[in-house]
Protein backbone atom coordinates (compact mmCIF):
# COMPACT_ATOMS: atom_id res chain seq x y z
CA UNK A 1 0.00 0.00 0.00
CA UNK A 2 2.94 2.27 1.00
CA UNK A 3 4.48 1.43 -2.24
CA UNK A 4 1.67 1.91 -4.56
CA UNK A 5 1.08 5.71 -2.70
CA UNK A 6 4.70 6.30 -3.66
CA UNK A 7 4.10 5.94 -7.13
CA UNK A 8 1.42 8.74 -6.94
CA UNK A 9 -1.57 6.77 -6.02
CA UNK A 10 -4.41 7.83 -3.18
CA UNK A 11 -4.80 4.65 -0.95
CA UNK A 12 -6.90 3.73 1.96
CA UNK A 13 -6.50 1.22 4.09
CA UNK A 14 -9.44 0.16 6.20
CA UNK A 15 -8.72 -2.02 9.40
CA UNK A 16 -10.03 -3.09 12.00
CA UNK A 17 -8.43 -4.20 16.09
CA UNK A 18 -9.24 -7.58 17.24
CA UNK A 19 -11.72 -6.38 20.22
CA UNK A 20 -13.64 -3.90 19.95
CA UNK A 21 -13.54 -1.91 23.20
CA UNK A 22 -12.59 1.60 24.21
CA UNK A 23 -9.44 -0.27 25.72
CA UNK A 24 -8.70 -0.98 22.64
CA UNK A 25 -8.88 2.06 21.31
CA UNK A 26 -6.88 3.46 23.60
CA UNK A 27 -4.61 1.17 23.61
CA UNK A 28 -4.30 1.77 19.73
CA UNK A 29 -3.83 5.15 20.38
CA UNK A 30 -1.39 5.15 22.56
CA UNK A 31 1.10 2.68 20.44
CA UNK A 32 0.58 5.34 17.46
CA UNK A 33 2.15 7.99 20.05
CA UNK A 34 4.69 5.86 20.93
CA UNK A 35 5.50 5.69 17.25
CA UNK A 36 5.36 9.40 16.50
CA UNK A 37 1.87 8.91 14.73
CA UNK A 38 -1.06 11.64 14.95
CA UNK A 39 -4.36 10.12 14.83
CA UNK A 40 -7.68 11.60 15.55
CA UNK A 41 -10.89 10.00 16.73
CA UNK A 42 -14.01 11.57 14.34
CA UNK A 43 -16.23 9.28 16.57
CA UNK A 44 -14.92 7.88 19.32
CA UNK A 45 -15.21 4.21 17.46
CA UNK A 46 -12.29 4.85 15.27
CA UNK A 47 -8.90 6.58 14.66
CA UNK A 48 -7.55 7.69 11.28
CA UNK A 49 -4.35 8.92 10.57
CA UNK A 50 -1.73 8.94 7.88
CA UNK A 51 1.59 6.63 7.51
CA UNK A 52 3.95 6.91 4.70
CA UNK A 53 1.05 7.94 2.20
CA UNK A 54 -1.01 5.86 2.81
CA UNK A 55 -4.78 6.90 5.00
CA UNK A 56 -5.64 4.62 7.62
CA UNK A 57 -9.09 4.30 8.76
CA UNK A 58 -9.00 1.86 12.04
CA UNK A 59 -12.19 0.42 13.30
CA UNK A 60 -11.62 0.32 17.52
CA UNK A 61 -14.83 0.47 19.64
CA UNK A 62 -17.70 -0.02 17.22
CA UNK A 63 -18.48 -3.99 16.29
CA UNK A 64 -19.59 -3.12 12.95
CA UNK A 65 -17.40 -3.22 11.16
CA UNK A 66 -19.01 -4.50 7.91
CA UNK A 67 -20.93 -1.24 8.03
CA UNK A 68 -17.65 0.98 8.52
CA UNK A 69 -16.38 -0.54 5.15
CA UNK A 70 -19.10 0.16 3.19
CA UNK A 71 -19.16 3.99 4.86
CA UNK A 72 -16.37 4.09 3.79
CA UNK A 73 -15.93 2.49 0.16
CA UNK A 74 -19.71 5.15 -0.07
CA UNK A 75 -16.86 7.88 0.97
CA UNK A 76 -13.40 7.10 -0.98
CA UNK A 77 -15.37 5.71 -4.01
CA UNK A 78 -11.73 3.61 -4.82
CA UNK A 79 -11.19 2.51 -8.36
CA UNK A 80 -9.77 -1.13 -7.26
CA UNK A 81 -10.43 -2.79 -3.53
CA UNK A 82 -8.01 -5.29 -2.16
CA UNK A 83 -9.55 -7.82 0.23
CA UNK A 84 -7.56 -10.93 0.93
CA UNK A 85 -7.78 -14.24 3.01
CA UNK A 86 -7.69 -12.33 6.13
CA UNK A 87 -11.35 -12.53 5.27
CA UNK A 88 -12.06 -16.06 5.30
CA UNK A 89 -16.15 -16.46 5.53
CA UNK A 90 -16.16 -13.46 2.30
CA UNK A 91 -18.28 -11.05 4.38
CA UNK A 92 -16.11 -8.01 3.27
CA UNK A 93 -15.27 -9.40 -0.01
CA UNK A 94 -19.07 -9.58 -0.87
CA UNK A 95 -19.73 -6.07 0.58
CA UNK A 96 -16.81 -4.98 -2.16
CA UNK A 97 -18.28 -6.85 -4.87
CA UNK A 98 -21.06 -4.12 -4.16
CA UNK A 99 -19.03 -1.08 -4.81
CA UNK A 100 -20.01 0.94 -7.90
CA UNK A 101 -17.29 0.82 -10.51
CA UNK A 102 -14.47 -0.84 -8.16
CA UNK A 103 -12.76 -3.71 -9.41
CA UNK A 104 -12.17 -6.31 -6.54
CA UNK A 105 -8.66 -7.71 -6.38
CA UNK A 106 -8.15 -10.99 -3.93
CA UNK A 107 -5.16 -11.25 -2.41
CA UNK A 108 -4.02 -15.20 -1.67
CA UNK A 109 -2.22 -14.70 1.56
CA UNK A 110 -2.19 -18.07 2.90
CA UNK A 111 -3.64 -20.86 1.36
CA UNK A 112 -4.69 -22.39 5.23
CA UNK A 113 -7.53 -19.41 4.88
CA UNK A 114 -8.67 -20.15 1.04
CA UNK A 115 -11.62 -22.40 0.80
CA UNK A 116 -10.72 -24.40 -1.86
CA UNK A 117 -7.91 -27.30 -2.12
CA UNK A 118 -6.13 -30.33 0.06
CA UNK A 119 -4.41 -27.71 2.27
CA UNK A 120 -7.31 -25.47 3.17
CA UNK A 121 -8.90 -25.41 7.07
CA UNK A 122 -12.53 -24.68 6.07
CA UNK A 123 -12.86 -26.19 1.96
CA UNK A 124 -16.80 -24.80 0.70
CA UNK A 125 -17.95 -24.76 -2.81
CA UNK A 126 -20.39 -21.76 -2.68
CA UNK A 127 -17.52 -19.46 -1.09
CA UNK A 128 -15.00 -20.64 -3.77
CA UNK A 129 -17.87 -20.12 -6.44
CA UNK A 130 -18.71 -16.65 -4.87
CA UNK A 131 -14.34 -15.91 -5.50
CA UNK A 132 -15.01 -16.59 -9.25
CA UNK A 133 -16.81 -13.00 -9.13
CA UNK A 134 -13.18 -10.92 -8.48
CA UNK A 135 -11.97 -8.96 -11.36
CA UNK A 136 -8.60 -10.37 -10.36
CA UNK A 137 -6.48 -12.74 -7.72
CA UNK A 138 -2.92 -12.31 -6.81
CA UNK A 139 -1.02 -14.83 -5.31
CA UNK A 140 1.66 -14.08 -2.67
CA UNK A 141 3.88 -16.33 -4.53
CA UNK A 142 4.17 -18.56 -7.75
CA UNK A 143 3.23 -21.86 -5.69
CA UNK A 144 0.35 -19.75 -4.37
CA UNK A 145 -1.23 -18.44 -7.76
CA UNK A 146 -1.00 -22.08 -8.72
CA UNK A 147 -2.72 -23.54 -6.01
CA UNK A 148 -5.80 -21.33 -6.53
CA UNK A 149 -5.59 -22.10 -10.54
CA UNK A 150 -5.58 -25.73 -9.81
CA UNK A 151 -8.16 -26.16 -6.72
CA UNK A 152 -10.06 -22.75 -6.71
CA UNK A 153 -10.42 -22.78 -10.74
CA UNK A 154 -9.42 -18.85 -10.14
CA UNK A 155 -6.98 -17.01 -12.87
CA UNK A 156 -4.44 -16.13 -10.43
CA UNK A 157 -1.51 -14.68 -11.32
CA UNK A 158 1.81 -14.47 -9.20
CA UNK A 159 2.98 -10.83 -8.12
CA UNK A 160 4.91 -9.13 -5.37
CA UNK A 161 2.60 -8.38 -2.85
CA UNK A 162 5.13 -8.62 0.31
CA UNK A 163 7.68 -6.40 -0.04
CA UNK A 164 11.15 -5.25 1.45
CA UNK A 165 11.10 -2.39 3.55
CA UNK A 166 12.66 0.49 1.12
CA UNK A 167 15.99 1.01 1.73
CA UNK A 168 19.78 0.25 2.31
CA UNK A 169 19.71 -3.82 4.03
CA UNK A 170 22.87 -3.71 6.01
CA UNK A 171 25.19 -6.69 6.17
CA UNK A 172 24.52 -8.27 9.75
CA UNK A 173 25.04 -11.88 9.34
CA UNK A 174 27.83 -12.98 11.61
CA UNK A 175 29.36 -15.97 13.07
CA UNK A 176 29.61 -14.63 16.43
CA UNK A 177 25.99 -13.17 16.54
CA UNK A 178 24.00 -14.86 19.25
CA UNK A 179 21.20 -16.33 18.66
CA UNK A 180 18.99 -19.15 16.68
CA UNK A 181 15.93 -17.04 16.19
CA UNK A 182 12.85 -17.86 15.00
CA UNK A 183 9.00 -15.77 14.62
CA UNK A 184 5.77 -16.67 15.54
CA UNK A 185 7.06 -19.81 17.59
CA UNK A 186 3.74 -22.12 17.35
CA UNK A 187 2.73 -25.44 16.58
CA UNK A 188 2.04 -24.79 12.76
CA UNK A 189 4.79 -22.79 12.19
CA UNK A 190 6.95 -25.72 13.75
CA UNK A 191 7.88 -24.92 17.50
CA UNK A 192 8.17 -28.77 17.77
CA UNK A 193 11.30 -28.23 15.67
CA UNK A 194 12.84 -25.27 17.74
CA UNK A 195 12.34 -27.04 20.92
CA UNK A 196 13.84 -30.03 19.70
CA UNK A 197 16.77 -27.60 18.63
CA UNK A 198 17.21 -26.05 22.07
CA UNK A 199 17.15 -29.07 24.18
CA UNK A 200 19.56 -30.97 21.73
CA UNK A 201 22.03 -27.73 21.83
CA UNK A 202 22.07 -26.55 25.39
CA UNK A 203 25.03 -24.41 24.56
CA UNK A 204 23.38 -22.37 22.21
CA UNK A 205 21.43 -19.11 22.79
CA UNK A 206 17.88 -19.41 21.30
CA UNK A 207 15.43 -16.69 20.43
CA UNK A 208 12.11 -16.54 20.03
CA UNK A 209 9.58 -13.36 19.29
CA UNK A 210 6.36 -14.52 19.96
CA UNK A 211 2.99 -12.99 17.13
CA UNK A 212 -0.05 -13.89 16.35
CA UNK A 213 -0.10 -17.77 16.85
CA UNK A 214 2.00 -18.50 20.26
CA UNK A 215 -0.24 -19.58 22.60
CA UNK A 216 -0.30 -20.12 26.22
CA UNK A 217 0.81 -23.60 25.73
CA UNK A 218 3.63 -22.44 23.55
CA UNK A 219 4.79 -19.79 26.06
CA UNK A 220 4.95 -22.88 28.87
CA UNK A 221 7.13 -24.83 26.66
CA UNK A 222 9.51 -22.42 25.99
CA UNK A 223 10.08 -21.36 29.56
CA UNK A 224 11.32 -25.04 30.11
CA UNK A 225 13.96 -24.36 28.18
CA UNK A 226 16.52 -22.09 30.16
CA UNK A 227 18.54 -21.73 26.84
CA UNK A 228 15.25 -19.70 24.78
CA UNK A 229 14.80 -15.75 25.28
CA UNK A 230 11.65 -14.86 24.38
CA UNK A 231 12.08 -11.17 22.81
CA UNK A 232 9.56 -8.26 21.75
CA UNK A 233 8.48 -8.29 18.49
CA UNK A 234 10.09 -4.98 16.58
CA UNK A 235 9.14 -2.44 14.24
CA UNK A 236 12.57 -2.48 12.54
CA UNK A 237 13.45 -5.88 11.48
CA UNK A 238 17.44 -4.90 12.29
CA UNK A 239 16.92 -4.35 15.48
CA UNK A 240 16.30 -8.36 15.36
CA UNK A 241 18.65 -9.44 13.30
CA UNK A 242 21.96 -7.83 14.36
CA UNK A 243 21.20 -10.20 17.35
CA UNK A 244 20.64 -13.51 14.82
CA UNK A 245 23.43 -15.99 13.52
CA UNK A 246 20.42 -18.30 12.01
CA UNK A 247 17.29 -17.92 11.39
CA UNK A 248 14.65 -20.94 11.91
CA UNK A 249 11.59 -21.18 9.61
CA UNK A 250 10.43 -24.88 10.28
CA UNK A 251 6.85 -24.67 9.27
CA UNK A 252 4.30 -27.58 9.35
CA UNK A 253 1.71 -26.49 6.85
CA UNK A 254 1.41 -25.36 3.20
CA UNK A 255 3.24 -21.86 4.23
CA UNK A 256 2.35 -19.96 1.23
CA UNK A 257 5.69 -18.15 1.44
CA UNK A 258 7.97 -16.42 3.94
CA UNK A 259 9.26 -12.73 4.05
CA UNK A 260 11.28 -13.45 7.06
CA UNK A 261 13.35 -15.68 4.71
CA UNK A 262 14.23 -12.90 2.16
CA UNK A 263 14.71 -10.39 5.20
CA UNK A 264 17.09 -12.31 6.79
CA UNK A 265 19.33 -13.30 3.72
CA UNK A 266 19.29 -9.85 2.36
CA UNK A 267 21.29 -9.17 5.37
CA UNK A 268 23.87 -12.05 5.39
CA UNK A 269 21.84 -14.77 7.61
CA UNK A 270 21.82 -18.16 6.51
CA UNK A 271 18.23 -19.37 7.13
CA UNK A 272 16.87 -23.00 7.97
CA UNK A 273 13.50 -23.89 6.58
CA UNK A 274 10.56 -26.43 5.68
CA UNK A 275 10.45 -27.87 2.64
CA UNK A 276 6.59 -26.88 2.21
CA UNK A 277 4.75 -24.78 0.30
CA UNK A 278 6.16 -21.60 -1.11
CA UNK A 279 9.13 -21.90 1.08
CA UNK A 280 11.60 -23.44 -1.13
CA UNK A 281 10.54 -20.47 -3.85
CA UNK A 282 11.46 -18.00 -1.16
CA UNK A 283 14.68 -20.29 -0.56
CA UNK A 284 16.44 -19.02 -3.96
CA UNK A 285 17.91 -22.12 -4.44
CA UNK A 286 20.27 -21.88 -0.84
CA UNK A 287 20.80 -24.37 1.24
CA UNK A 288 18.91 -24.92 4.19
CA UNK A 289 15.53 -26.41 2.85
CA UNK A 290 15.06 -29.54 5.26
CA UNK A 291 12.32 -32.35 5.64
CA UNK A 292 9.54 -31.63 8.21
CA UNK A 293 6.18 -34.19 8.24
CA UNK A 294 3.71 -31.48 7.46
CA UNK A 295 0.46 -31.14 8.66
CA UNK A 296 -2.27 -33.08 6.31
CA UNK A 297 -5.79 -32.47 8.24
CA UNK A 298 -7.48 -29.75 10.24
CA UNK A 299 -10.03 -29.85 12.99
CA UNK A 300 -13.61 -28.18 12.94
CA UNK A 301 -12.23 -26.18 15.83
CA UNK A 302 -10.08 -23.12 16.56
CA UNK A 303 -7.25 -22.56 18.99
CA UNK A 304 -7.14 -19.19 21.44
CA UNK A 305 -5.12 -17.55 18.77
CA UNK A 306 -8.17 -18.27 16.13
CA UNK A 307 -6.07 -21.06 14.02
CA UNK A 308 -7.66 -23.86 12.53
CA UNK A 309 -6.91 -26.74 14.94
CA UNK A 310 -4.92 -29.16 13.25
CA UNK A 311 -2.95 -33.09 13.88
CA UNK A 312 0.77 -32.05 14.42
CA UNK A 313 2.77 -34.62 13.41
CA UNK A 314 6.01 -36.20 15.36
CA UNK A 315 8.84 -34.60 13.71
CA UNK A 316 12.46 -36.09 13.09
CA UNK A 317 14.77 -33.40 14.11
CA UNK A 318 17.86 -34.89 13.31
CA UNK A 319 18.54 -33.60 10.11
CA UNK A 320 18.26 -29.95 11.50
CA UNK A 321 20.23 -30.99 14.25
CA UNK A 322 23.26 -31.97 11.69
CA UNK A 323 22.35 -28.39 9.41
CA UNK A 324 22.59 -26.20 12.79
CA UNK A 325 25.90 -27.81 13.94
CA UNK A 326 27.44 -27.08 10.46
CA UNK A 327 26.31 -23.44 10.59
CA UNK A 328 27.27 -23.40 14.06
CA UNK A 329 30.72 -24.91 14.01
CA UNK A 330 32.55 -24.16 10.96
CA UNK A 331 33.09 -20.85 10.59
CA UNK A 332 34.78 -20.98 7.22
CA UNK A 333 31.61 -22.28 5.46
CA UNK A 334 28.82 -19.92 7.77
CA UNK A 335 30.92 -16.77 6.16
CA UNK A 336 30.45 -18.81 2.60
CA UNK A 337 26.92 -18.98 2.90
CA UNK A 338 26.48 -15.89 4.32
CA UNK A 339 27.64 -13.64 1.59
CA UNK A 340 26.24 -16.26 -0.78
CA UNK A 341 22.77 -15.94 0.11
CA UNK A 342 23.11 -12.37 0.69
CA UNK A 343 24.51 -11.63 -2.74
CA UNK A 344 21.29 -14.12 -4.24
CA UNK A 345 19.05 -12.04 -2.13
CA UNK A 346 19.62 -8.49 -2.96
CA UNK A 347 20.17 -9.60 -6.69
CA UNK A 348 16.37 -10.79 -6.32
CA UNK A 349 15.48 -7.87 -4.31
CA UNK A 350 16.04 -5.14 -7.12
CA UNK A 351 13.16 -6.64 -9.18
CA UNK A 352 11.17 -7.14 -6.58
CA UNK A 353 8.58 -4.10 -6.41
CA UNK A 354 5.22 -3.16 -6.51
CA UNK A 355 5.74 -2.09 -10.28
CA UNK A 356 4.36 -5.39 -11.54
CA UNK A 357 1.06 -5.47 -9.34
CA UNK A 358 0.65 -2.14 -10.26
CA UNK A 359 0.55 -3.07 -13.79
CA UNK A 360 -1.97 -5.40 -13.06
CA UNK A 361 -4.28 -3.30 -11.31
CA UNK A 362 -4.60 -0.94 -14.43
CA UNK A 363 -4.65 -3.76 -16.54
CA UNK A 364 -8.00 -4.70 -14.69
CA UNK A 365 -9.14 -1.18 -15.25
CA UNK A 366 -9.02 -1.40 -18.79
CA UNK A 367 -11.82 -4.24 -19.41
CA UNK A 368 -15.00 -4.25 -18.12
CA UNK A 369 -15.36 -5.45 -14.64
CA UNK A 370 -16.82 -8.64 -13.61
CA UNK A 371 -20.49 -9.02 -13.88
CA UNK A 372 -21.13 -7.62 -9.61
CA UNK A 373 -23.40 -9.71 -7.12
CA UNK A 374 -27.29 -8.83 -6.84
CA UNK A 375 -27.24 -5.43 -4.41
CA UNK A 376 -28.09 -6.20 -0.98
CA UNK A 377 -31.69 -5.33 -0.05
CA UNK A 378 -32.19 -1.64 0.76
CA UNK A 379 -28.71 -1.16 -0.14
CA UNK A 380 -28.34 1.96 -2.14
CA UNK A 381 -30.67 3.34 0.63
CA UNK A 382 -28.37 2.41 3.68
CA UNK A 383 -25.27 3.26 1.21
CA UNK A 384 -26.74 6.60 1.35
CA UNK A 385 -26.93 7.04 5.09
CA UNK A 386 -23.70 5.76 5.32
CA UNK A 387 -22.19 7.92 3.13
CA UNK A 388 -24.20 10.92 5.18
CA UNK A 389 -23.13 9.76 8.68
CA UNK A 390 -19.20 9.40 7.62
CA UNK A 391 -18.93 12.52 6.44
CA UNK A 392 -20.99 14.67 9.45
CA UNK A 393 -18.63 12.49 10.92
CA UNK A 394 -15.47 14.55 9.26
CA UNK A 395 -17.16 17.66 9.66
CA UNK A 396 -17.46 17.54 13.67
CA UNK A 397 -21.80 17.16 12.96
CA UNK A 398 -22.35 13.82 13.96
CA UNK A 399 -25.45 13.04 14.50
CA UNK A 400 -27.55 9.65 15.19
CA UNK A 401 -27.97 7.93 11.84
CA UNK A 402 -29.94 4.55 12.58
CA UNK A 403 -27.74 1.90 10.25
Amino acid sequence: MEALAARGHRVRAVARVEDFSPASHAALLSQLDRRGVTACSPDGNSLEFHLNGVEVSVLTANPYWRAYFEAQAAVFAPDVILTSTDDPALLLFGAALRVPRARVVYLARAIVATPFGPDSALPNAERTATLRAADGVVGVSEYVAGYARQYGGLEAVYAPISLLTPGEWPMLGSFDNRYITMVNPCAFKGISIFLGLAERFPALEFAAVPTWGTTRIDYQAMARQSNITVLQPVDDINDLLRHTKVVLVPSLWAEARSRMILEAMSRGIPVMAAAVGGLPEAMLGQPYLLPVAPVIAYHASLDESMVPAGGIPAQDVEPWAHALEQLTTDRAHYETLSAQCRRAALDYARGYNVEPFEAYLESLLAKPRRAPMPAAPLADERRRLLQLRLRKMRTGAVGNVDL
